[in-house]
């Protein structure tokens, strides 16, 4: 009797699997190429939250403004546009926007901001601000206190970056 030929077989010898240390050069590549945009945006982003600081210590102070309940319109007024000439300070360092006029001011704001702003200021605004008011708090001063509010938030959130503003043409 002849021997069972299928018990002389062996298994197959597979090779050895793969590694996948140490890395093909063009991954070490990709993975310097990916830290170096990380880098890149982390430090972008950090630049631009610091840039905008002023922008966010404005807006508590507006939020204050609104929720204090000691104070009176005009008072809120005042210290609604005090607020905002020291933004535009911070924002615009190497211009004196903030010592202008308040038509030339408000002229300024309305054409520094990409929003429409402060558009229905009532014409008496000067003696609203320096003037000593008697006449006690109405709802048609709330109400432009609201919108003055909103118009200064808008602009605080959507004003010009300094470099924009050099390239648009001065108002």
């Amino acid at each position: 009797m002849q021997p069972d030929p299928l018990a002389q077989l062996r298994d197959i010898q597979l090779p050895v699997p793969i590694s996948w240390w140490p890395l093909a050069p063009g991954w070490w590549v990709l993975i310097i190429f990916a830290a170096c945009l990380l880098g890149w945006c982390v430090l972008t982003l950090m630049k631009r939250y610091r840039a905008n600081l002023y922008r966010r210590q404005a807006l508590i102070k507006l939020s204050k403004i609104n929720t204090r309940q000691d104070l009176t319109s005009t008072q809120k007024l005042v210290l609604v546009f005090e607020t905002l000439k020291r933004t535009i300070k911070t924002a615009y360092p190497e211009q004196n926007f903030s010592s202008r006029d308040l038509n030339a001011f408000v002229d300024f704001l309305q054409c520094s901001c990409s929003a429409p702003v402060f558009e229905d200021l009532p014409e008496d605004l000067n003696a609203m601000l320096y003037g000593k008011s008697t006449e006690t708090e109405t709802n048609n001063s709330r109400e432009f206190l609201e919108k003055l509010l909103v118009s200064a938030n808008n602009w605080i959130k959507n004003h010009y970056s300094q470099s924009k503003l050099k390239a648009e043409t001065l108002c």
